[in-house]
Formats: structure tokens, C-alpha cells, sequence
């Protein structure tokens, strides 16, 4: 008699070349969320983690400058600084009401920074470029809250429609520049570094309200502080810095 083949036992199940598959695909993830996680994330260094790791697989065409690290979550460290710097202003404000001048003083946190505005006659009489001595106080309180943290500073002068002719002033241009660079001096001789400032003359052309009434010509009457530091904090954030530390990208690689 002929002997019955035996049945086979079932499905032989997926090929082995699957199993070293899905442990790659769980690699990858796992290392991808690792990078996303990070406390500190130098740029350099993640393009040419992904770079190599690209290449090792042989996926050359993919364009890692698509990666944009500003999208990456920002650390704990960028929102501990910004924390910091706010509460620096929020003593400086704490004098400007102290003094009964938030009328004519105006603190604005903005999306670069800080925006510190002054209104004649706060800093200077009008028609005038001399400081006045409380002006003159508030800049050296301002100073000392800029000596804390290192940024940009832009210092804008203003002035209204009403014309102006002098033989120092012969025009509202000179005025308003005039004022600029005497705040900028006066800051710079606190310390603040001077690679860090710049003046502006804006004259009557940037007004914040129509020169309709005196007390609209008096709002724009007025001296404006930029102080930019969110733009440097992100940086160094993402390159994993130390806030006020400046550190050669280059170097950091080695």
C-alpha cells in the first residue's frame, strides 16, 4: 500500500528578513524620539547624526535641511531666562509707579523683547535736547536692569508734526536724532556695551496718534528703547548654550 504523505503543520508564518525589519523600524524610532527630547540640541551635530545614519542605509537623496530646528520644542533653560528678564522689568515698572510716571512711561513686552517707551517731557523738554535730571534717573534704573542680561538695544527718537528751524536744529531729523544718541551715550557711560546700541532718527514720520491736539502731539513726542533679546536666547538655546556664554560653533563640535 502507498503510505499517505503527512500534512503539512500550518503556515510556515512571515519571512526572517521581517523580524530584523520591524527591530530597525523600532531603532529608528526610539533614536528619533531620543534627538526630539534632548535637553540641548546642537544643530551641526543632529545633521550629522542623521547624515551618517542616511547614508548607512543608503538613503542619500533625503534633504536633512528640511529639519528646521526652530521647530524643535524649546528647553527649559529659554523659559527660565525669559522668566528672569521679566522680572527685572517688572521692578523697573515697579519704580516708574513708585515715581507716579505710568502716564508717560510704557513698558511692552513685544515679540523680539522689551519695548520701553518715554514721553516728552519724561526725558527731555520740548523743543530741547538737554536731559532733564528725572530723566536721567529713569535711564540709570534702566541701565542697571540692561547690565543683567546681554542684548541689542535700539534707542528711536520721535518728535510731532510741529516744524522745527534753529541753527542747531534745522529740522525735526537732527532733533530726534540728537536725542537718540544722547540716551545712547548716557546708557553707554553705565556700562552697557556699545557694540550693543544703536540711535535712530525717526522724526515727525513714525507717529503713534494723529497730530490732531496737543495731548496727541505730546504722546508722539517720545523716545523709544528696543531692547531685543529673544532672537539670542533662541539661538543659544537651540545650540545648547548658557545664557551670555558665546561659544564658536565650530569649537563646540570638537
Amino acid at each position: 500500500m502507498r503510505r499517505r504523505k503527512k500534512s503539512g503543520g500550518g503556515d510556515a508564518g512571515a519571512p526572517a528578513w521581517m523580524v530584523t525589519y520591524g527591530d530597525l523600524m523600532s531603532l529608528l524610532l526610539c533614536f528619533f524620539i531620543m534627538l526630539a527630547a534632548m535637553s540641548s540640541i546642537s544643530e551641526s551635530k543632529y545633521k550629522k547624526a542623521v547624515g551618517s545614519l542616511l547614508g548607512a542605509l543608503g538613503v542619500m537623496t533625503f534633504d536633512t535641511s528640511a529639519i528646521k530646528m526652530e521647530q524643535l520644542p524649546k528647553t527649559g533653560k529659554y523659559e527660565e531666562e525669559i522668566e528672569r528678564i521679566r522680572e527685572e522689568f517688572n521692578d523697573f515698572e515697579k519704580y516708574i509707579e513708585e515715581e507716579g510716571l505710568q502716564d508717560a512711561v510704557e513698558i511692552v513686552e513685544t515679540d523680539e523683547g522689551m519695548l520701553i517707551r518715554m514721553e516728552d517731557p519724561v526725558l527731555f523738554p520740548s523743543g530741547e535736547s538737554e536731559m532733564n535730571e528725572g530723566g536721567r534717573e529713569i535711564l540709570r534704573k534702566l541701565s542697571s536692569v540692561l547690565l543683567e542680561f546681554d542684548s541689542n538695544v535700539r534707542i528711536e527718537g520721535h518728535t510731532d508734526d510741529v516744524p522745527i528751524s534753529t541753527p542747531k536744529f534745522p529740522s525735526n531729523w537732527e532733533l530726534s536724532a540728537e536725542r537718540a544718541v544722547k540716551v545712547l551715550k548716557y546708557i553707554n557711560g553705565f556700562g552697557v556695551p556699545g557694540k550693543k546700541l544703536t540711535a535712530i532718527g525717526r522724526g515727525e514720520y513714525s507717529p503713534l496718534v494723529d497730530n490732531t491736539t496737543p495731548e496727541n502731539r505730546s504722546k508722539n513726542r517720545r523716545v523709544e528703547i528696543f531692547v531685543d533679546y529673544k532672537a539670542r536666547l533662541k539661538k543659544e538655546n537651540l545650540r545648547g548654550v548658557p545664557s551670555g556664554e558665546g561659544i564658536n560653533e565650530e569649537e563646540n563640535d570638537g
